[in-house]
């Protein structure tokens, strides 16, 4: 066995990947966590298309619109009960031929395995599952009454899954296991129960009433007891948890056996603005954060734990964030908003929590439709695409440059600016520099020269420091401004060159260098997005 020591760089720990296999993986170096597809660092810059949008002769509207995104990756779901119509028998047409057309599009697919769950309940299973509640039993509720979810509880409903799961991944192995189209796999979709805490049929109750497994215990370091006694008012929906992710993980280990691409399990979170009771404002027993200790514990076989993050507010994007950036989970955003403050929370994810990838869902709504009347912000007869043109502007601009910002993840060398209201600046600290990244017009008052904030927050870039004196700025309506660090010997600090560019295989490229009135006063990252190399002095 070979020993790789903590002496390796990220670099030639991805070159050893690369040569043992150009498979897709999820690769860690300390706490830093790389996705690598053909062997080099990969982020996803992805969409996700509606629920229904999964058949080949949809795809092929949809396939202009990731072209328009400027996205790498396109996520679709795989459903289960049109994969096996009947019990054994198996169709992939339709997954085959949109792996094919993506490969023509040299577009990478996320594919989404709508199984046993999809939102908290069963609806994407088969008809023959869904007909037979005797042998696929659906969970009950404490009053006793029938729900549209099949009970974790159900080897048979479980077996069926992992077979056809297991079947379905074969499948992908034959069809793509050299080109590598499919660079990952979400297993079920938001898994966990609405309309009920947990499953309280008899033997359900049975269980529950037992005590917690030693595996479980040992994992999160708490006493034995029952479910009760461990987990108190948290009993019923930590049981789920339990139980729900030794479902998943039994899927994901057949599916793994038969080909070894990274799988993932997306998350609804409770982090709603509502009273967050499980089964009632998110389904119960998913991976929320005060569940995802019980789901690492469950889920070996699952490489990443990844939020739906539709919250609205930037403190709270932050939070969801910070809560699947672990050392045991990297982040990767599959689902999330696409217009408005998402367009903010991209810079976040990539540049503060070191997100693997960035996917707005829905994305074969943009057109050139005028947006449904009644959204808070957006004025009547709005289209589609001018509402997502920001993300659209991100995709563009961060495209080339998405090697680069996946080498620089994790290094403490990469940080957003972002403009929040009432936030119209942000100061960043380097190793010798601070950077005051400003947004709006300036105000010159006590103190300083201030910034009065843009007309629609749309101030958002980020900084890298790629040595103690140069850097590279990213972004939109952003003024950047250079002072040595406090405390340091030499007051002030001079552009010793500023180019503008952007990156192409890996490699800076210069179009043009700046000086003069462009670098007077300050730098700027103007309205339609630039990338600036900059190096300085101090003296």
């Amino acid at each position: 066995m070979l020993l790789i020591t903590k002496a390796l760089t990220l670099a030639a720990l991805l070159a050893l990947s690369a040569a043992a296999s150009s498979m897709p993986q999820v690769v860690k170096q300390g706490r830093k966590f790389t996705l690598t597809v053909d062997g080099k660092p990969f982020i996803v810059l992805g969409g996700q298309v509606n629920n229904s949008s999964g058949w080949p002769d949809r795809m092929q509207e949809i396939w202009p619109v990731f072209k328009a995104l400027h996205a790498n990756t396109a996520e679709v779901p795989v459903y289960w009960e049109a994969v096996e119509p009947q019990p054994g028998e198996f169709h992939f047409e339709a997954v085959d031929q949109i792996v094919l057309d993506a490969r023509a599009q040299n577009i990478r697919l996320i594919l989404l395995w709508f199984a046993t769950w999809k939102n908290g309940v069963m609806d994407y299973a088969p008809g023959w599952v869904k007909a037979d509640a005797a042998k696929y039993p659906r969970m009950i509720d404490s009053g006793g009454k029938l729900v549209r979810v099949l009970s974790p509880h159900s080897e048979a409903t479980m077996a069926a899954d992992r077979n056809a799961f297991a079947a379905f991944m074969r499948h992908l192995k034959d069809l793509d296991g050299e080109q590598h189209t499919v660079i990952l796999v979400q297993v079920e979709n938001e898994p966990g129960s609405l309309f009920t805490d947990r499953d309280h049929s008899p033997a359900s109750n049975q269980l529950f009433e037992g005590p917690v497994p030693a595996s479980l215990i040992a994992a999160l370091h708490r006493p034995p007891g029952t479910w009760s006694q461990v987990f108190g008012p948290e009993s019923d929906e930590a049981f789920a948890a339990w139980h729900v992710a030794k479902y998943v993980n039994s899927v994901a280990a057949a599916g793994k056996q038969a080909y070894g691409l990274p799988l993932y399990v997306n998350v609804w979170l409770r982090e709603q603005k509502n009273f967050m009771r499980p089964g009632e404002a998110y389904p119960s027993g998913g991976a929320t954060s005060n569940m995802l200790d019980v789901w690492k514990a469950a889920t070996p076989s699952v490489d990443i734990i990844a939020p739906d993050v539709y919250v609205m507010d930037y403190a709270s994007y932050h939070r969801v964030c910070e809560s699947y950036s672990r050392p045991d989970n990297p982040l990767l955003i599959p689902e999330t908003g696409g217009f408005g403050a998402f367009a903010r929370y991209m810079f976040y994810a990539l540049a503060d929590h070191d997100s693997l990838g960035f996917s707005p869902f829905g994305i074969d709504r943009i057109s050139g439709a005028a947006v449904p009347e009644g959204i808070p912000g957006v004025a009547a007869g709005t289209s589609l695409m001018d509402l997502v043109r920001p993300m659209l502007d991100n995709y563009r601009l961060l495209g080339p440059a998405l090697e680069q910002i996946a080498a620089w993840q994790g290094t403490g060398k990469l940080h957003s600016a972002v403009e929040e209201d009432q936030i119209t600046e942000r100061l960043l600290t380097f190793t010798n520099y601070e950077v005051l990244a400003q947004f709006g017009r300036p105000i010159v008052s006590y103190g300083g020269t201030f910034a009065s904030g843009t007309d629609r927050k749309t101030g958002r870039s980020m900084v890298a420091e790629v040595a103690p004196d140069e850097f590279i700025l990213m972004g939109f309506d952003t003024r950047l401004r250079f002072e040595p660090r406090r405390g340091s010997r030499s007051p002030k600090a001079q552009f010793l060159w500023v180019e503008e560019g952007t990156y192409e295989n890996g490699s800076w490229k210069p179009i043009r260098r700046l000086n003069g009135d462009e670098t007077f006063f300050e730098l700027s990252l103007p309205p339609q997005g630039a990338i600036l190399r900059v190096k300085l002095m101090t003296f």
